[in-house]
């Protein structure tokens, strides 16, 4: 992967042109997608998140949305600087090395950072990964036996040890930025704020405790017995 950064008077766009060629700003607009009829779907979370059926593959798109008492002022616009320290571009960056070491995550395709003066809006497209949920949905769905299941949640505490171990450190760790697939298979997404440091291990006690309180408010009522036992067997996988 090596990313191209095109620049412009009030904007900056970072892409992999092993995904796509140069995107328009458009690319990044929900409004356009809609007129395509190319959206399949949104995503929740903490920002506004839609699935694309983009002519270049299938991929989401996410603008960055301010919270707290911030979002009183403006919810879209945030303070710039420069392009390469904006929201967009550093998550471009962060994910693109996670992809590149192997990492579970999704690939990276496009940022876009678009200013004037000290404000600026922003927002990213990354590659679909086919075939998963994340682990809130997995938790509600009816008859579920994610709950159950040892294995799962061994896995998942293993993913995220992999994680701490790179040097990563996530912003918002939750249950619904961790993604499942058929085969059990965790990858973990929203790398907004994110820190890395490569080769420094981080202490992860302060993301795990944001997954616990996000599990403790998630998890379904009719299964409650069984969180204990599954955030023991997490616990357990991100020991091991």
């Amino acid at each position: 992967m090596k990313p191209v950064v095109h620049k412009q008077p009030s904007q900056a766009i970072v892409y992999d042109p092993g995904c796509m060629d140069l995107p328009a700003a458009e690319a990044f607009s929900m409004e356009y997608w809609q007129e395509q009829g190319a959206l399949s779907g949104q995503a929740l979370g903490r920002g506004s998140a839609w699935f694309v059926d983009a002519p270049f593959g299938a991929v989401v798109l996410r603008q960055y949305l301010r919270g707290g008492w911030a979002a009183k002022l403006s919810r879209r616009h945030y303070f710039f600087t420069t392009a390469a320290r904006s929201r967009p571009f550093r998550e471009f960056d962060v994910l693109a090395s996670l992809y590149q070491a192997g990492l579970p995550v999704p690939r990276p395709v496009a940022a876009l950072c678009r200013f004037q003066g000290i404000f600026a809006t922003g927002a990213i497209l990354t590659k679909c990964i086919a075939g998963t949920q994340t682990l809130a949905d997995a938790l509600a769905a009816e008859n579920a036996d994610t709950g159950d299941d040892a294995e799962v949640w061994a896995g998942v505490g293993k993913c995220i040890r992999r994680f701490h171990e790179a040097g990563v450190w996530h912003a918002d760790l939750n249950a619904r930025n961790i993604l499942l697939d058929a085969d059990a298979q965790v990858f973990l997404i929203d790398f907004d704020r994110a820190r890395l440091t490569p080769g420094k291990p981080v202490d992860g006690r302060n993301n795990l405790a944001r997954l616990k309180r996000s599990l403790d408010k998630l998890w379904p009522g009719s299964r409650a017995s069984g969180l204990q036992s599954a955030w023991e067997q997490l616990l357990a996988g991100y020991r091991a």
